[in-house]
């Protein structure tokens, strides 16, 4: 069985090797493959959702396989659900927005992204992850998922606020109503009321979907309370 898991802004692959130890200690036979947003240039969402389940169904041999999202991470796997919903046993999204309902939330949205876009080419990288980890979603929690800034290359990640931007995806709501699978669990933390509200509402809408709340968490809820979120994964996907 595999485990494809997608990365968030301002991290890279690596982040999940710590879950990656946790998941194989309680399933050996696991493979926690962990898909590098740095590693291509993408135009937009369809580009990537085409070349990555493009990706991943020879690697899975024909099984199904699970996938997990964080955030944009998250998005993107959303994606890859309307696209080629027969790829997924489960998937487990964690503090995922489907997306913007008005036009103007998305003209406001494309001007921030494209602003710390801009801001990423000439700024230092740090000062602006200190910037990214202070606003308000993250709940006023420390950023406790490992980044090492010396991995990240300002350029791409510079490309993925410009490509991958809420302002510039469609609101996935109405096609993740109309799915008939694969399951797929929405988390958020006990703190991120914001996300906490925008899982039910998925839940409420299509059948696809389950909401759960992590207790001890805020909006980085893989990292902030790993022995729950695993627990949770397992439970869902193997239960």
């Amino acid at each position: 069985m595999k485990i494809f898991c997608i990365h968030g802004n301002f991290q890279t692959s690596k982040v999940w090797q710590s879950l990656e130890d946790r998941l194989k200690a309680e399933i050996s036979d696991l493979e926690v493959v962990a898909e590098d947003l740095f590693a291509e240039q993408f135009v937009g969402f369809d580009d990537w959702t085409e070349d990555f389940c493009n990706r991943v169904e020879p690697e899975a041999n024909g099984e199904q396989s699970i996938l997990l999202g964080y955030s944009l991470g998250g998005r993107l796997a959303l994606h890859a659900c309307i696209s080629q919903p027969n790829l997924w046993q489960t998937a487990i999204v964690v503090g995922v927005d489907p997306g913007l309902e008005s036009e103007e939330e998305k003209r406001l949205q494309l001007d921030r992204d494209r602003n710390w876009a801009e801001r990423l080419k000439r700024e230092p990288l740090e000062n602006l992850a200190d910037e990214w980890d202070a606003q308000s979603v993250f709940c006023g929690i420390e950023n406790q998922a490992p980044r090492n800034l010396g991995e990240m290359d300002p350029g791409r990640l510079s490309q993925q606020f410009e490509v991958f931007s809420k302002g510039l995806q469609q609101n996935l709501a109405p096609k993740l109503a109309e799915l008939k699978g694969p399951p797929i669990l929405f988390l958020s933390g006990e703190r991120d009321n914001k996300y906490q509200k925008i899982g039910e509402k998925l839940a409420k809408s299509s059948p696809v979907f389950k909401a759960q709340v992590v207790a001890d968490a805020g909006h980085r809820v893989p990292w902030e309370n790993p022995e729950s979120f695993v627990q949770v994964l397992l439970d869902f996907a193997f239960g």
